[in-house]
């Protein structure tokens, strides 16, 4: 994997910024013009990984669709690469991760303003049949002008894309923290998908912690599937009952009864003042145990526990009989 100081063609590589299983991402600058950029780069390991170069392509082919100030510009791609690497345009301004360590709960005027352009940049992403589906405030870059950016669609979903998943991988995607209940079930997502993390991260900007956490990934999905988010306005008086159905509504938890998209969303946000409340008084019915949605749709899970209980058996009954 290239390190800091490192040219790779005409980029030098400076400042780590990310690193996850399927690899790395760095600022760097071209050497030719000074212009800062970002370096996207394939971990070496997965190199014999078909599915990773998958989501590679996919995600090139993303960045040469969408062309919009929100979304950083694919500028190169490096498929041949050794690593592999993307070169995108870098985007200024702070992540909200850091906005909201350092300033917690944001004021109403100032959260629905962030929420607004990220709608508008979810809705542009939308309309060109693509779902980011691991919006959160780190991948989410305000500027100065609080314009948002959306990074990191290594995870997204391209229309009529087929399935691709990691080696070994259950299916889930996403941050449990920031996914959607139909993620947790193992399903693809959509729209309605986008929708209810940004109604996660509206819900933080106000309330100044997620709607639903835990030091276990598993109770945090639970808690998805099964428990209501602390009301909104027990945690703070100056949220207009507008805004509070827009958290309501985003955050239901079947898809057909969230904002349809991210256009719907991006309307509702512009006039809060005409939205419907009445959400608010409706119950969100329970779905059940994510380990138990997750058996039922993975049922490769439920033979290898077989398998591996009946090894167990086995190991048992041969120590007996030393014995």
């Amino acid at each position: 994997m290239p390190v800091p100081g490192e040219q790779v063609g005409h980029y030098v590589i400076e400042t780590p910024l990310g690193r996850g299983g399927e690899g790395a991402v760095f600022e760097g600058r071209d050497a030719a013009d000074g212009r800062r950029v970002v370096l996207k780069f394939l971990d070496p390991a997965q190199l014999g990984d078909v599915a990773a170069f998958e989501r590679m392509r996919r995600e090139v082919e993303i960045g040469r669709r969408l062309d919009h100030h929100g979304v950083p510009r694919l500028l190169e791609a490096h498929e041949d690469g050794r690593p592999p690497y993307l070169v995108l345009a870098y985007a200024p301004g702070r992540s909200l991760r850091e906005i909201l360590q350092r300033d917690g709960p944001l004021p109403v005027p100032r959260a629905l303003e962030i929420a607004t352009s990220l709608a508008d940049v979810i809705a542009y992403c939308h309309a060109n049949h693509v779902y980011h589906r691991d919006l959160k405030p780190e991948n989410i870059v305000v500027g100065d002008d609080a314009r948002v950016t959306i990074i990191d669609f290594g995870i997204a979903l391209l229309d009529g894309a087929p399935r691709v998943t990691w080696r070994g991988f259950s299916g889930l995607i996403g941050t449990p923290e920031y996914m959607a209940p139909e993620q947790i079930r193992g399903e693809r997502g959509g729209p309605e998908t986008d929708v209810y993390a940004a109604g996660v991260i509206l819900y933080e900007m106000l309330a100044g912690r997620p709607p639903f956490r835990s030091e276990n990934p598993l109770a945090t999905m639970y808690q998805h599937l099964n428990l209501r988010p602390e009301p909104l306005d027990r945690l703070r008086r100056d949220v207009p009952p507008g805004v509070l159905a827009i958290v309501a509504r985003a955050l239901r938890r079947r898809p057909e009864e969230r904002f349809p998209d991210g256009a719907a969303l991006l309307e509702a946000l512009r006039a809060p003042e005409r939205v419907d409340t009445s959400v608010l008084e409706r119950p969100d019915p329970p779905l059940g145990s994510p380990l138990r949605e997750g058996l039922m749709r993975h049922p490769f899970v439920i033979l290898g526990l077989v398998a591996l209980g009946t090894a167990v058996l086995v190991f048992l009954a041969e120590a007996l009989l030393r014995h």
